[in-house]
């Protein structure tokens, strides 16, 4: 079975499974222990994914949360691939009376990267990111979304070749006219002076806007292997901050070799004004085994890490033991519609840095719900 057999079978069975995601991971709850997700927060999680449809559950989808002792700020990431059914109910929401200003956001990004020669696929693929920042004291269901684009991995790296700034200004304009914002030559020199900072082995790998904020792209920027990459990148980038923050965690890190085999990322926000102060740190695995063997079989490439988080306090140990735990490849699920496979992993830990201190410490893990495969004819 092709890939894109594979998961238009995996929505058809979503769809007969539940009415929405949040109901679905309503379903798959006790995959998580409460350490983790406490009770308030899967709450909010699950209000926040009700009025999204099941079938985002086909594709990987990111669910993050606190490792340090704060228990707020749990976050929700789904993918929208052109030409699916999750893609197509954005669409169609567009289309009623009370469609709200991120919906028409995002139906105009999956309709300016559908077609095949379309210039802004050329650069970011035909897939739209959704972030929601969920709030477990709400009553309400999703705010609006984090609207992101993620480049191609070659198109906008930092070797600056011929074209890449072009590129960069394709992906630009279209979140901007997404988002409504009118143009702001200031804001885009600040953008593609960030971009110019990055050494030749980094890279642009998202580009995101907030509709409600009014203004602001955010940059992820990945690719760093050193800590002085790192900080020399800042430094070029403008981030208003001293660095010594960023190399203290990652010399404390690197100290106990929990740093071999990830890569690592940062992202900030950019206005008008530049580089905004508040900072994210990202920390990838860098295994490229499961390339081979399936995405979800690394999880032991974590275990230096974890470690080294564990041991220089960043993180609570029971988090930490649980999220071990969690990550344990695939595991069967019989829903009411027929068995699913369902694939979990460890895709990268987050610190959130405010004011020149560590605020957060983040994991994020994907989850991806496959149709099992089913031997023998049915039973009706």
């Amino acid at each position: 079975m092709s890939y894109e057999d594979q998961w238009r079978t995996n929505e058809e069975q979503l769809l007969r499974e539940t009415c929405s995601l949040g109901e679905l991971l309503e379903q798959i709850k006790g995959l998580f222990s409460p350490l983790l997700i406490r009770d308030r927060a899967w709450d909010g999680l699950v209000k926040c994914a009700g009025a999204l449809p099941p079938t985002l559950a086909a594709f990987p989808l990111w669910l993050g949360f606190p490792l340090n002792e704060s228990q707020e700020g749990t976050e929700l990431c789904v993918s929208l691939l052109g030409g699916t059914k999750s893609a197509a109910f954005f669409e169609n929401r567009r289309r009623a009376e009370d469609a709200d200003p991120a919906t028409a956001s995002i139906a105009f990004l999956l309709g300016e990267t559908g077609p095949k020669d379309s210039p802004l696929r050329r650069v970011v693929g035909d897939r739209v990111l959704l972030e929601y920042d969920v709030d477990s004291g709400s009553r309400h269901g999703p705010q609006n979304p984090r609207i992101s684009l993620y480049p191609i991995r070659p198109t906008l790296a930092g070797d600056h070749a011929d074209g890449r700034l072009q590129d960069l200004g394709v992906a630009l304009d279209a979140m901007t006219s997404a988002v409504g914002w009118e143009p702001n030559a200031v804001e885009r020199r600040q953008v593609e002076r960030a971009y110019l900072a990055l050494n030749p082995d980094a890279r642009i790998g998202g580009i995101s806007a907030l509709p409600s904020s009014g203004g602001g792209i955010g940059l992820t920027t990945l690719g760093f292997v050193k800590a002085r990459d790192v900080t020399a990148f800042l430094e070029r980038a403008g981030w208003p901050w001293q660095t010594q923050i960023v190399a203290s965690i990652l010399s404390r890190l690197d100290h106990r070799r929990a740093l071999d085999g990830v890569h690592l990322g940062v992202q900030f926000a950019v206005g008008a004004d530049g580089v905004g102060p508040a900072l994210e740190l990202h920390i990838f695995s860098q295994n490229r085994m499961y390339e081979h063997q399936g995405w979800f079989k690394d999880k032991l490439y974590w275990s230096s890490l974890m470690d080294g988080i564990c041991r220089e306090g960043f993180a609570v140990p029971e988090k930490l033991s649980e999220l071990a735990k969690w990550s344990s490849g695939a595991k069967p699920l019989f829903g009411r519609s027929g068995p699913f496979v369902v694939l979990q992993r460890i895709h990268h830990f987050k610190f959130v840095l405010t004011e020149e201190r560590i605020h957060q410490v983040k994991g994020h893990v994907f989850l991806l719900m496959c149709c099992a495969p089913q031997s023998g004819k049915s039973t009706g």
